[in-house]
């Protein structure tokens, strides 16, 4: 009986622990940009998410575009839910996919 404890115990251990959150980096795309303003506004509605940290801004070739790359924990929030936080102060935002560094493409 005593060589079962060690194991038994292990196991509820394995079975209990939280599952570890990764952190993502994500690029938005960001438009209606018209004035200095509107960039204050999105970055304040991404850091409203709980676990959000704005790591770069990037204004756009056209002026009313720009490009957040933010960093987040997926066991807090999701990238559906930076959109939604941005869209819901009226600014379309958009998930820009590809490798990092390689917004020319």
């Amino acid at each position: 009986m005593k060589s079962l404890l060690p194991g038994a115990l292990a196991l509820t251990t394995l079975i209990s622990a939280p599952a570890f959150a990764a952190e993502q980096v994500i690029r938005l795309e960001v438009g209606g940009l018209t004035c200095p303003s509107c960039s204050f506004i999105v970055g304040n509605s991404l850091k409203s998410v709980e676990s959000v940290v704005i790591e770069d801004f990037v204004e756009g070739e056209d002026a009313s575009e720009g490009l957040y790359t933010v960093r987040f924990d997926d066991a807090v929030t999701s990238a559906d839910a930076l959109i939604a936080a941005v869209e819901k102060n009226g600014y379309p935002a958009a998930l820009l996919e590809g490798p990092m560094g390689d917004e020319g493409s």
